[in-house]
């Protein structure tokens, strides 16, 4: 067992905004070096056990950084949800070197620590328009409603390390490269992956990323649409989970031909 932290709801969002409002009424860049100061007072610890061990994750909180850094040569070439893909793959592995339970990746209160404590900065970059006030907005920044769901942890789709975490898992953790291989993939992730079912089986989701990402045979929205849809129906006649990739690679080729036609 591990005894890990947690941030509750009420507290992340008084701490976030405050936070806003502090880069709304400064010239002072958005990007906070400090992402632990104003959280000391807040933070509550679950479980029994050894301590959590924070240095991998902190290790990864400067990689990721240093990828949205102007012209990061690691991000040359890249758009912003391949980026995001790059940074899943190196929050997926930091978690195990930090001895992540199941508990803990089910717990809301352990993703908003990881917002806040260690990904703020790259879910602020990541969706600007929810944390930076807009033409006409009160300067003291956009309300929780729309930051809300990049920090609260309550939809896993939604929150941004919940959601980079699921990224790479869906790969069933193989052939990470694909966490950032579709090119401006933000749809394709979070419409077609991480909100349906198709999530579940990793052999599937690794077979659809390949076809996405290749230009050949890149789908547009609403084909995309079609094809997830029938790949979930067809679920209810077979047990995708006990397919092999090959097998699972066939399946999604014969629907995902039709639907480029």
């Amino acid at each position: 067992m591990t005894s890990y932290p947690v941030l509750d709801e009420s507290a992340t969002l008084r701490t976030a905004r405050a936070r806003i409002r502090a880069c709304a009424a400064s010239d002072v860049a958005a990007r906070r070096d400090d992402l632990g100061y104003d959280l000391q007072a807040d933070l509550r610890t679950r479980g029994d056990g050894a301590e959590f061990d924070t240095h991998a994750l902190n290790r990864a909180r400067t990689e990721i950084e240093r990828l949205i850094e102007p012209a990061a040569p690691d991000a040359a070439g890249l758009d912003q949800d391949q980026i995001e893909g790059r940074a899943a793959i190196l929050l997926y592995r930091a978690l195990p070197q930090s001895s992540v339970t199941v508990p803990m990746l089910d717990d809301p209160g352990f993703w908003r620590y990881v917002a806040l404590a260690h990904l703020w900065n790259f879910a602020v970059w990541r969706e600007p328009k929810a944390f930076r006030p807009t033409e006409g907005e009160d300067q003291e920044g956009p309300g929780p409603e729309k930051f809300r769901p990049y920090v609260d942890g309550k939809k896993f789709s939604e929150c941004v390390p919940a959601r980079m975490w699921l990224r790479v898992n869906m790969l069933g953790g193989r052939e990470e490269h694909l966490a950032a291989a579709v090119r401006e993939g933000t749809d394709f992730w979070r419409s077609h992956i991480l909100r349906v079912r198709l999530g579940e089986h990793p052999a599937i989701v690794r077979a659809m990323v390949r076809r996405q990402a290749n230009e050949a045979t890149r789908l547009a929205t609403s084909p995309l649409r079609g094809l997830v849809k029938e790949l979930t129906r067809t679920f209810n006649n077979l047990v995708p989970s006990v397919l092999e990739d090959e097998a699972a690679d066939r399946l999604v080729a014969e629907i995902w031909d039709k639907w480029s036609r």
